[in-house]
């Protein structure tokens, strides 16, 4: 019997994915680009998904997807996204035709709704998915318009911010590239906004506004992490940003940092040894050996959930192959080896 239910938090480079499998069905948040998803569908000999959630229109959480609409083993009943009419990219405009055709052929269901009015409604067994931004309101002022307070907003600031619950505990928040002002409008909504796992929004970017290290201090105040994972490329954009882990780290000292790639301020070249320390799931750094955490894959149990194992590893990893892990850098106990 398959040990589920499950959460994948995939290593897709300079992108976001993860997967949700339990006894119900599948959910998929956000396709980034590359062949790793599809891979690790495979893997997991998984050929139907339930529900895809795409958290907003930038191609490194949609790309992905218009190949596993096309994929003809693939069944997908539905797919929920947020219009965006601000989006004048080839590959928003080549999802829309996708879409199409996945509706006439396949009868994928399409929902352009992915706000606050969704959660419940996307349960998958045990497993809760809530979804925590953006509101029907704020969704209203749409990308390039104004939340009720007259900010700007953009498309990360209407992003949908995905929680994970099982056995009425929040395990994890996706919150793909939620901004200031998103953020600002989220705990507006809901102040109740703590999980064990976070997947820090923007790769670790420059949060749209404010200071970095002040955005990252909230966050980690209100979501009180244990386990923080930036899901990133080797070679874009340099990112986490130093005053990111310095607010994250001066919130939350506790908390585990992983990337799911090795950044370059980490480490000028990649480890000239085989990885050890990553699971057997699909990474995309794993060919060029540029995985820090790579794919993650956890077990989720409500309150119980546990990743001791894959963390000490993780560890295990930084203390022998990576000489300025910026992770590290802010705590008081390191010296750069």
């Amino acid at each position: 019997m398959m040990d589920l239910p499950e959460l994948i938090i995939l290593d897709v480079g300079h992108g976001n994915c993860a997967v949700i499998r339990d006894t119900d069905g599948v959910i998929v948040i956000d396709c980034s680009h590359g062949v790793t998803l599809i891979e690790t569908l495979k893997y997991q000999s998984i050929r139907e998904i339930s529900h895809i959630l795409i958290s907003h229109a930038d191609e490194d959480h949609i790309s992905g997807i218009i190949n596993l609409l096309l994929n003809e083993e693939i069944i997908i009943h539905n797919v929920h996204l947020n219009p965006d009419s601000l989006k004048k990219t080839q590959i928003w405009q080549d999802l829309r035709i996708a879409l199409k055709d996945a509706r006439q052929r396949f009868k994928t269901e399409v929902s352009t709704e992915l706000t606050t009015t969704k959660t419940g409604k996307l349960n998958l067994g045990s497993v809760e998915i809530e979804v925590l931004a953006p509101t029907p309101e704020l969704m209203l002022g749409g990308a390039g318009g104004k939340d009720l307070k007259g900010r700007r907003l953009t498309s990360n600031s209407i992003s949908a911010v995905i929680g994970i619950v099982h056995d009425s505990h929040r395990v994890a928040l996706l919150a793909a590239d939620i901004d200031k002002v998103g953020f600002d409008n989220l705990i507006q909504e809901t102040s109740d906004i703590s999980a064990d796992i976070l997947a820090f929004p923007h790769h670790g970017g420059k949060p749209g506004g404010g200071d970095s290290k002040t955005f990252a201090q909230q966050l980690c105040n209100f979501i009180k992490p244990k386990l923080i994972i930036f899901s990133l490329g080797r070679d874009r954009f340099n990112n986490p940003r130093e005053e990111i882990i310095d607010g994250v780290v001066s919130s939350v000292p506790d908390a585990h940092i992983l990337c799911t790639q090795l950044s370059r301020q980490c480490s000028a070249s990649i480890p000239s040894s085989e990885p050890t320390h990553l699971n057997t799931l699909p990474a995309k750094g794993r060919i060029s050996n540029s995985c820090c955490g790579g794919t993650i894959f956890i077990k989720l149990d409500g309150i119980r959930t546990t990743y001791v194992s894959e963390i000490a590893l993780h560890k295990n990893f930084i203390d022998k192959q990576v000489n300025t892990p910026i992770c590290r850098k802010f705590l008081s106990t390191f010296k750069p080896v």
